[in-house]
């Protein structure tokens, strides 16, 4: 059985759930997003089931759509459909996406500098890394400290079923 965690607020006593339903409904970029901001990150994949078999796994995205036929309408108004394999996937409530586009001719290598990565912050580093290791990630870079002048934070670098380059970032201190 599981306990009910209470909070007062201006005076009532209201259960944490209500409270976090209630901030969530009036903060959820989701369905509101405001503009310009980012949408999403593409990443070329060479196998679609066995990336998101693996982002899903080591990460609880989920795929959003997943689209098969896109159609183009040209400036002179001919269309122009074509066969693609593209998933959308999100963080459960959030609006960023990852898109991971199927390309025949895409050779799984880890060959670019550790500066073009996704970066995905979490709050246990040690746990979210096993999570990748048990998904068929490969470490690259095992966890260590890092300090800027405003931030404090614990990362680590992992390849992706395609090379593809993954941060794992456990913010200590300041604000990214």
């Amino acid at each position: 059985m599981k306990t009910l965690l209470y909070r007062p607020i201006q005076g009532c006593i209201l259960p944490i759930f209500v409270l976090i339903a209630i901030l969530s409904c009036e903060s959820n970029t989701a369905t509101s997003p405001k503009t310009p901001q980012f949408n999403h990150v593409y990443l070329h994949v060479s196998d679609m089931d066995r990336s998101l078999d693996f982002y899903t796994s080591a990460f609880d995205l989920e795929v959003t759509k997943h689209i098969k036929k896109l159609k183009r309408t040209l400036e002179d108004g001919q269309t122009v459909e074509q066969e693609i394999n593209l998933a959308l996937l999100k963080f459960p409530g959030h609006y960023f996406a990852l898109e991971i586009g199927e390309t025949l001719d895409s050779l799984p290598n880890n060959t670019r500098a550790s500066y073009a990565h996704v970066g995905i912050e979490v709050e246990d580093i040690e746990s979210a890394s096993e999570r990748i290791i048990k998904a068929g990630g490969l470490s690259s870079r095992p966890i260590t400290q890092v300090e800027t002048e405003s931030i404090q934070a614990k990362t680590a670098f992992f390849t992706g079923p395609d090379g593809e380059t993954i941060e794992l970032m456990q913010i200590i201190s300041g604000n990214f």
